[in-house]
């Protein structure tokens, strides 16, 4: 049997996953008790969340459980799928904010409509603008205002997580896929394509 380090980024051993075999995940684990070892929060350690997702997939790569029985095996892979979209997850700040929203039962649908009339119009002026839009410097310009609000979003969030202000989570959840959806729109713009409608 392998005999991965399955250590928590505070160096404590993580009751989730059995060093000694291959086990299923518990159904109780979230992504931040494997992955980071440490209760849900959305201000994370991106470096050791990276390094702790190394260690993990290491553990259950074919490689390194091509000895063991073949339910083992199927779990390792089980597992890596798992792991793979709990980094995912965790490594987004959008995704990490509805996974936070999740867990409080407070989770806000990606396809929802924007009903707040201050974002409204914010997103009526900025679809305007980028249809205005006439050359690369122009939409450089969007860019690099569209950055700044998304860095601010992430911070607001991390106060609003950190304070367990539900309400102004999921608004600043929404503004952030909102601005995400901007920043999607902006990297594969050309002139003259068709413009994608916000909700």
């Amino acid at each position: 049997n392998i005999q991965p380090d399955y250590t928590s980024a505070r160096g404590q051993r993580n009751p989730h996953m059995l060093e000694v075999a291959i086990q299923a995940v518990s159904s109780t684990a979230t992504y931040f008790d494997i992955l980071l070892g440490v209760p849900p929060t959305f201000t994370i350690d991106t470096a050791q969340l990276r390094r702790n997702f190394l260690r993990l997939q290491q553990a259950v790569h074919p490689d390194s459980v091509s000895q063991l029985s073949a339910v083992e095996r199927q779990l390792a892979e089980s597992q890596s799928s798992w792991i793979n979209h709990a980094y995912s997850t965790l490594k987004d700040p959008l995704q990490r904010a509805h996974y936070m929203l999740e867990l409080r039962n407070a989770a806000v649908r990606e396809d929802d409509n924007v009903v707040d009339p201050e974002l409204l119009s914010e997103i009526m002026e900025t679809r305007e603008a980028i249809e205005a839009a006439g050359s690369e410097a122009e939409i450089a310009a969007l860019r690099e205002i569209n950055d700044e609000e998304i860095k601010e979003t992430v911070r607001m969030l991390e106060q609003a997580f950190g304070a367990e202000e539900m309400e102004e989570a999921q608004h600043l959840t929404r503004r952030l896929q909102y601005l995400k959806r901007v920043d999607q729109t902006i990297q594969e713009w050309e002139l003259g394509p068709p413009i994608e409608e916000y909700h």
